[in-house]
């Protein structure tokens, strides 16, 4: 897929170094926040475990979102990636 702009709610998402990252975006310090510097943190990616596969996204948190030809593409073909 091509890269595309969603706008929708970021997740602080914490990993670790087996996935892998198929898309990520910037998750800017607001007034008040913890951290000091822009943080970059996972959107979509990817895992095996064992035999299986998982597929994530933290993308999807309304509706309208999940309607947008994009991110309905991404999750169809994470899914059918996951099942095989």
């Amino acid at each position: 897929m091509k890269d595309f702009d969603v706008r929708t709610e970021r997740y602080w998402v914490l990993a670790d170094g087996l996935i892998e990252v198929l898309a990520d975006c910037v998750l800017d310090p607001g007034a008040g926040d913890e951290w000091p510097a822009p943080v970059m943190i996972p959107v979509v990616w990817t895992r095996k475990w064992g035999e299986g596969r998982i597929f994530a996204t933290s993308l999807g948190h309304t509706v309208d979102v999940l309607k947008e030809a994009n991110v309905r593409l991404l999750v169809e073909r994470g899914m059918m990636w996951a099942a095989r």
